[in-house]
Formats: structure tokens, C-alpha cells, sequence
């Protein structure tokens, strides 16, 4: 009786040794997996191609697999599977096409692990894993937003009130021009002085945003703080300590030859003609030069060393886009005031933003209809306009993603 307790002990001992080794393997291949996906979905929601994003999974894994205490993750010993879809819920989708959102599957099933005693019990020490990523919802609490306050428009027929490809005068220079009223240029109240200014234009405004509360304005134009803060995204750092180790430039600096204006009577002017076939150049013609097609596809990057591409001086993608809280000013009677946000709007920053009051130039972007961000909380609902993130989604087809 006592041998067997005995071995009866040994073999729960030996078991457990092996249950243990098999958590510690699931956990880090299912780590893998989300990483693989993640990257997977950062390269097809930046218009690579599904070719692109598959050598980027590849390369994901494959940096797993090096990664020290990872010698067992060798995913060429499991069978791995990637798909792409238009709906986190269906893979495969045999309807695919990368012009609408895209989620990215990948699987890894029936990965070998080392037997230690499992084997001798008749068990297989098999594991597997898988990840969904894709673009989140609208996002509802947003954490980079830029600190600028944008009056709902009454032209498209979204939440934000703007059409898309439009171009629009965002932040004003005069006061006769916002719409907020005398002595509001539509900063938000994040605090005060020119320091604090300038970094949260530049990037580094760190409140939180959510678009179902109220927003305070504060008086003031501060056109140089906030032209400095902006231009940073244009590889300019114009006095006021910002840098681009802190405050990195977009990608792509290029801007329009003729330049968009303002006329007396608050119209914007916009008569460039560098833009595809003479028209003005505009956020089609920036995808474009980075080689991302009309599909949404291709390189998105430049070439070191060409004109206006940052990529050797730290240039990020992305810069350029400005989400921004567009509030209802009905109720609009100048200096500090408080409004209801509508919708978080996005916009690509055409030209760099004056940083001296001498032409009144506002700031000017193009109303897209989506953008990325780095930081938030999604909403339980899909949106086709505002900020989303690259989100984990869970598996469909697992139950343990």
C-alpha cells in the first residue's frame, strides 16, 4: 500500500511538472500570437497590403522565437494559419477587400511541447493560440487629443457637421473670426503660460477627453506658443525648448506651393495646383506620394534622404492628423465657456500654423474621415467617423483568446 501511494505521489509530482511547463508555453505563445496580430493590423491600418502585413506577422514570430527564454517557441513546428476579414466575427472572409477595415487573424494549433513524464500517461503535450486585432470603435475617451475646441459644421451629415476632403480653418487668429465669441480662440483650458502651451500643441497635452462631457475654453489667442507646439509635426522647432526627441516630425513635411488663406469674409481660399491633375494638394495626394494607392494599399513610406521625408530624422506616421473634440457653440458668448462635444473630428494639418499675429492666418486642416490614436477608451458601438486604436479582439473560433 505504501508503494503504491508512493508512486501515486510521483506520478501527481510528475504531472504537475508538466501542466506547469505547458502554462508557462501557452502563455508565452498566445503572447506571440496577439503581438503577431497587432502588427499584422498596424501595417494594413497604416495601407499596407495583406503581403505586407503577413511578412510583418512572420517577422513578429519570428523575433518571439529569439527572444531569450523563448527556445521552445519555434512556430514552424505547429501549424500556422493567417487570415484576413472585414468583420472581427467571420474568418475566413471570402469577400475581403482591404479598402474597408481590416482584422487580422492569426492561429497557431497543435504546437508540440517537450514531454517530461506526460508521455509515459498517454498524454499529448500539445497547445494552441490565437489572436483577432482590427481597428476599435469610436473612440469615446480619448488621451492625445489635440487641445482645440471646433464649432460643429452644418455641412455633411455625420455627427461633425463637415465634409470630407474639405478644407476648413480650425484654430482662428482674430477673434472677429471664431465663432466662440470675443476673446475665445478655441484652445481648451489645460492651464496657462506659454511653456505649457506649446508642448500640449506639440503633442504632450495629457488630459483626458470624453465626448460625453463638457468642455471649458479659455481667452487667449497665444498664436506663437500654439504655431510652435503645431509646427513641430513640420520638422520646425522654432525657440521654446520643444525638440523632436520629445515631439518627433510626421513622416512627410511637404506642403502646398499657395498656400491656404482666409477672405474677409471668413471663406477659405485654397488655389493651389500641385496637387493630381493641377488640383490642390491635398491628404489624398500625401498618401499618394507615400505610396499608398486609392485602395488604401502600398509602401506608406518615403525614402530617406528625398525631399520633405523624415524617416532619418525620426519621422513618425501620423503626425500630421489632428483629432480634435467638435463642440456645439449655440450658446457661444466669448472668453472662459464650457460646451457640449458633438463628435472627436479628424483633420490633416495642410500648412504650417503662423506663429505671430502680423497676416490673422488661422490654422487650417482637411476634415478625413477617420484617424488612429494612441491612447483611449473605445465605445460599445462601431463608428465610420473619429479616432479608433488597434485593439486585440477576441476569437470567434477560441475559446480561451
Amino acid at each position: 500500500m505504501v508503494t503504491m501511494a508512493m508512486i501515486g505521489v510521483l506520478g501527481v509530482v510528475a504531472l504537475a511538472v508538466d501542466v506547469n511547463h505547458a502554462l508557462l508555453n501557452k502563455t508565452r505563445l498566445q503572447n506571440g500570437v496577439d503581438a503577431a496580430a497587432l502588427a499584422g493590423a498596424v501595417v494594413l491600418d497604416s495601407g499596407g497590403s495583406p503581403a505586407q502585413a503577413t511578412t510583418a506577422i512572420n517577422e513578429t514570430l519570428t523575433n518571439v522565437t529569439n527572444a531569450s527564454g523563448n527556445d521552445e517557441m519555434t512556430f514552424s513546428s505547429g501549424t500556422l494559419i493567417i487570415q484576413y476579414s472585414n468583420d472581427p466575427r467571420v474568418f475566413p472572409d471570402s469577400d475581403y477587400t482591404v479598402s474597408d477595415d481590416s482584422y487580422v487573424r492569426v492561429s497557431v494549433s497543435s504546437f508540440p511541447l517537450e514531454d517530461f513524464f506526460a508521455g509515459i500517461f498517454g498524454i499529448a503535450k500539445d497547445i494552441d493560440a490565437s489572436a483577432v486585432a482590427g481597428p476599435s470603435p469610436g473612440i469615446e475617451i480619448l488621451q492625445n487629443v489635440v487641445p482645440i475646441a471646433v464649432c460643429s459644421g452644418g455641412e455633411g451629415l455625420g455627427a461633425t457637421g463637415y465634409l470630407q476632403d474639405k478644407i476648413y480653418a480650425l484654430k482662428m487668429a482674430s477673434q472677429q473670426q471664431s465663432e466662440m465669441g470675443p476673446g475665445n480662440f478655441q484652445l481648451l483650458d489645460f492651464g496657462s503660460g506659454a511653456a505649457t502651451i506649446r508642448d500640449a500643441l506639440a503633442g504632450g497635452y495629457e488630459g483626458e477627453i470624453d465626448i460625453s462631457e463638457d468642455v471649458t475654453t479659455k481667452p487667449g489667442g497665444s498664436v506663437g506658443p500654439v504655431g510652435q507646439g503645431l509646427n513641430t509635426r513640420f520638422n520646425v522647432y522654432e525657440g521654446g525648448g520643444v525638440n523632436s526627441s520629445d515631439y518627433p516630425p510626421d513622416i512627410y513635411t511637404k506642403e502646398p506651393v499657395t498656400k491656404a488663406t482666409l477672405d474677409s469674409a471668413g471663406e477659405v481660399v485654397y488655389e493651389d495646383t500641385t496637387g493630381a491633375d493641377g488640383n490642390p494638394w491635398m491628404y489624398s495626394d500625401y498618401l499618394s506620394e507615400l505610396g499608398c494607392n486609392t485602395d488604401n494599399t502600398g509602401a506608406c513610406t518615403c525614402t530617406a534622404g528625398s525631399a520633405n521625408c523624415t524617416v532619418d530624422q525620426g519621422g513618425q506616421p501620423d503626425r500630421r492628423i489632428l483629432p480634435v473634440p467638435i463642440v456645439n457653440c449655440d450658446s457661444a458668448d466669448g472668453g472662459t465657456s464650457t460646451y457640449s462635444i458633438e463628435a472627436i473630428g479628424c483633420f490633416f494639418m495642410l500648412q504650417q500654423a503662423p506663429t505671430s499675429n502680423s497676416g490673422k492666418e488661422p490654422v487650417f486642416g482637411e476634415f478625413i474621415e477617420d484617424c488612429t490614436v494612441t491612447g483611449g477608451t473605445p465605445g460599445d458601438n462601431s463608428s465610420d467617423e473619429g479616432p479608433y486604436r488597434i485593439v486585440l479582439y477576441e476569437d470567434p473560433y477560441s475559446e480561451d483568446s
